[in-house]
């Protein structure tokens, strides 16, 4: 009976590890998170600089749900104090996808403590009529 038990439980887990995997991409909920918003101007590739900063955490990584989506891709990036980019600009186009901005062991170090604010623009030029507002969760 010990050993059924003991398939049993192995079987379990190793299910639950395969659903896990499989499932998409979500940011890790225990983090660091708010809603953030902004609207773009239609002159395409214009920076729009947000001025709210904060503070990398432990997990020494930055993701954005992106769930409000623009007419044309949204890029971000992110800076620093001194106002330079020091993420390459994540192109963004899918509604409910996770983006990874920066994190250690990539091509961004982002150490914790470290500050930042966001950069965002357009790839593209949008009609007046068209959505300029975007949206999501921001995990550090």
């Amino acid at each position: 009976m010990n050993t059924k038990l003991r398939m049993i439980t192995a079987v379990t887990v190793a299910l639950g590890a395969v659903m896990a995997t499989a499932g998409s991409a979500q940011a890790d909920p225990g983090r660091p998170n708010n809603p953030i918003s902004g609207s773009l101007p239609n002159t395409g590739d214009t920076l729009v600089q947000y001025s709210t900063y904060r503070t990398v955490s432990s997990w020494e990584q930055v993701q954005f749900r992106y769930e409000n989506t623009i007419s044309h891709s949204l890029r971000m990036g992110l800076r620093d104090t001194s106002g330079w980019q020091f993420s390459p600009t994540k192109i963004m186009g899918s509604k409910g996808t996770t983006y990874t901005i920066a994190q250690n062991g990539s091509t961004v170090s982002i150490p914790q403590g470290k500050r930042f604010a966001i950069n965002a623009r357009s790839n593209g030029f949008m009609w007046n009529y068209q959505d300029h507002n975007w949206g999501g969760h921001l995990y550090w």
